[in-house]
């Protein structure tokens, strides 16, 4: 083997095992930042998987090269072959960012609609994503919802149930004011407290179960029905597209992240109305898409995790929020979901 070529292989190697230590064992760069001595060596260790993802094919190709053309000068060779990783490098983010921004773009495409105002007295389902929300229990949306008199019923259910409202595998719990009596249940009530549009600066605030004595004067209390037909007048999806086992794109967290399109699973919030007996009739569609775009050239940067953990992935830039972010919390109009004023009267 030639001098040079030896040379090479032994800058391989060595590249090889700073990058599999940057990844593989990421606490070593945690230690190495935490003394003055260790922060050189710890920047030069982060940027191996980088080097490392264009310095393989490269040698590869030179490899290649040598066999055939064996008299051929080897450094005029490895130039000829580093060009085709480099070109990739930065033609790959180039395409896939423009892929990337076309599918953010159709994403927002089908949002339509604004909150609507609707009229009282109206049955309410709920649906979200598995692992979220709070089933069988009358949370703060619950109770201004009812206690405000805006809707006559609420209940919660799974995303994957709603194809099912009419015969629903187990019964939900739904809640609504109702005649004093048997039916009376408090126990699955959330505290929640209210907030400074109904009750102003005090503080404590109150609870927004506190309005639960002035509604027994009008002969009414909280009912609370196991029931398997849940079929509303008016249905709200939330969908976070959250997954508990984290198969889909995060920009945090351990593990690989090696998309070449960073969108985080969208949240999209929709409400429908029941207007004919052959379907729902969708009133608005607000979606919220985070992503970001491709660094050129394409580069990979290690995991790292301290306080917070970020995962081994294709470097990126710009990271953003599009579409219709909820940018303050509105618990009084169910942050944008609808129009109606949903404010607690009574409780100061």
């Amino acid at each position: 083997m030639h001098t040079l070529d030896r040379r090479f292989l032994q800058l391989w190697a060595t590249v090889t095992a700073g990058a599999g230590c940057a990844i593989f064992l990421a606490p070593i760069l945690v230690l190495l930042i935490l003394s003055i001595i260790g922060i050189p060596l710890a920047m030069l260790l982060g940027i191996l998987p980088g080097v490392w993802v264009y310095l393989t094919p490269t040698l590869a190709l030179y490899g290649l090269l040598r066999v055939s053309r064996r008299r051929a000068r080897p450094l005029l060779l490895l130039v000829v072959a580093a060009i085709p990783p480099l070109a990739a490098g930065f033609f790959v983010p180039l395409l896939a960012n423009r892929a990337t921004e076309e599918r953010v773009g159709a994403i927002l495409a089908q949002d339509h609609g604004e909150p609507p105002m609707l009229p009282r007295g109206l049955s309410i389902v709920y649906a979200v994503d598995r692992g979220l929300g709070s089933p069988d229990k009358c949370w703060d949306t619950c109770q201004r919802l009812l206690f405000s008199q805006t809707a006559a019923s609420f209940a919660e259910v799974s995303l994957k149930h709603v194809p099912l409202l009419a015969s629903l595998p187990k019964p939900v719990r739904r809640f609504s004011l109702g005649p004093i009596g048997t039916g009376c249940e408090n126990s699955r009530m959330q505290a929640t407290y209210a907030s400074e549009k109904e009750v102003g600066r005090i503080h404590p605030a109150p609870l927004l179960w506190d309005k639960l004595p002035q509604l027994a004067r009008q002969g009414l209390c909280l009912h609370d029905d196991a029931v398997r037909d849940a079929r509303p007048d008016v249905l709200v999806i939330n969908r976070w597209n959250y997954d508990p086992a984290f198969r889909g794109f995060r920009f945090d967290g351990s593990g690989w992240r090696l998309s070449l399109h960073p969108i985080a699973p969208f949240r999209r919030r929709e409400v429908f109305r029941r207007r004919t007996p052959e379907g729902w009739t969708r009133l608005m569609r607000r979606t919220e898409v985070q992503y970001a775009r491709l660094t050129a050239p394409l580069w990979l940067v290690p995991g790292f995790s301290f306080d917070t953990a970020s995962p081994t992935h294709w470097q990126w830039r710009n990271q953003r929020t599009v579409g219709s972010p909820i940018e303050h919390y509105q618990p009084t109009n169910w942050n944008g979901i609808i129009a109606n004023d949903l404010a607690v009267q009574g409780l100061r």
